[in-house]
């Protein structure tokens, strides 16, 4: 079933911000990588992080040479059960849903593009586009348990940075707080 849009929280973070889900503390995109199954049996206890990957596309023989990014969705969860069927999920190709007439359940989506996508199993889940500084992290509001930013994040924050400039230095902003 369908998420309505305001039940549905997104929070950009940057790669390397901490976060904590369940009892779980990952200090940024790689300790998530690390702490999640992408190949493997699942074991071990809860939370359990699966990760989906994308490839980017490829238009020509050198970018399927040297394309080497990812879409990435790691799926948060408490159980057991459904993380085994996402990482089931995540060892079948396009071919495989395609040849077998069936639907991907968990697929790989950029939240902000997908909202009108986005179901209740799906959540919670971390989106990373493969390349840059930033990540999403996608749960509903109403959950009982959430990712929850253990830092800030940076996007909230205004940096005052005066620079240099031709005609003397930039205005003074008196509304400003140090």
């Amino acid at each position: 079933m369908t998420m309505n849009r305001e039940d549905i929280d997104v929070t950009r973070i940057r790669i390397t911000d901490t976060f904590r889900y369940g009892e779980q503390t990952f200090q940024g995109l790689e300790e998530l990588m690390k702490h999640s199954r992408h190949n493997g049996n699942v074991q071990g206890t809860p939370p359990y992080v699966v990760r989906k990957t994308e490839s980017y596309p490829c238009f020509d023989s050198s970018d399927f040479m040297y394309e080497n990014r990812f879409y990435q969705s790691f799926f948060l969860t408490m159980n057991k059960e459904k993380a085994a069927y996402i990482y089931e999920e995540s060892g079948m190709s396009s071919w495989d849903f395609r040849e077998k007439h069936i639907e991907e359940q968990y697929p790989v989506m950029e939240p902000m593009f997908n909202m009108g996508r986005i179901e209740e199993r799906h959540l919670p889940f971390v989106y990373y586009h493969g390349d840059g500084d930033w990540m999403e992290i996608v749960q509903d509001r109403n959950a009982e348990t959430k990712v929850e930013v253990l830092f800030e994040p940076w996007f909230h924050k205004e940096i005052y940075d005066p620079i240099a400039c031709l005609y003397g230095p930039p205005p003074i902003d008196s509304s400003r707080h140090f």
